[in-house]
């Protein structure tokens, strides 16, 4: 354990270099979220109909507008998971530090390491431990017919979509840590890393948003 005078020197220190990492990371993260944006508004678009049956912002808006605020919804899913990433990083680092962990790269590397692995994690976890059982109740035969038939959109979203948006989690965290472990101490050397750790990032998040509003859909057809 460290004394708390030298706690608040470290907590000093560490004000002072996110300050310089803000300025730092501004450009990556604005162009990473400028084509999440891009990305979400096309499948948006492309699945119109689909988004009316998540029905998001119902008494508050009209059902006209329920694929915008659908958009809005998953879109400030996005954000929020890696502004959560962000702030949970800073204070598991610092709890390490707290508990004898040198203040170094290494360390924040875990910090940020095992915050990232909780991004996809717990989200999914607690929304399939809430839903999960209505989920697994819902009858199977006939539901992929019924939806081509009655919901082309949401049958192109769930059905062909879900399952690569599943599965686009894994290639962008092995990407994200290999950044961050391999190239790592090399990042203000090279700013491209900057923007592929934004953009994995990013990516992991948004396939995580989306596919909660994806189950969101599946809960929605079941009520």
């Amino acid at each position: 354990m460290i004394s708390l005078e030298r706690a608040n020197e470290l907590q000093a220190e560490w004000i002072k270099e996110l300050r310089a990492q803000m300025r730092v990371w501004r450009q990556p993260v604005l162009v990473a979220s400028v084509i999440v944006m891009i990305l979400l508004a096309a499948v948006v678009q492309a699945t119109w109909s689909a988004w009316f049956l998540l029905a998001a912002g119902r008494g508050f808006v009209p059902e006209t507008l329920y694929p915008v605020w659908g958009f809005v919804v998953t879109l400030g899913t996005v954000f929020g998971q890696a502004v959560g990433w962000a702030g949970g990083s800073l204070v598991v680092f610092y709890l390490m530090t707290l508990v004898g962990f040198p203040a170094s790269w290494p360390t924040a590397r875990i910090a940020m390491s095992l915050v990232y692995l909780s991004l996809a994690a717990v989200p999914l976890s607690a929304y399939h431990f809430l839903y999960g059982g209505w989920l697994e109740d819902m009858p199977r035969v006939g539901f992929e017919e019924w939806l081509k038939a009655n919901q082309p959109d949401a049958y192109r979203l769930l059905i062909y979509a879900h399952p690569v948006v599943d599965r686009l989690v894994l290639p962008l965290a092995i990407i994200f840590l290999t950044i961050l472990w391999k190239y790592g101490d090399k990042l203000d050397r090279h700013p491209i890393y900057h923007e592929v750790l934004a953009l994995s990032l990013l990516g992991t998040s948004f396939a995580v948003a989306l596919s909660l509003a994806m189950h969101s859909i599946l809960v929605h057809i079941r009520m």
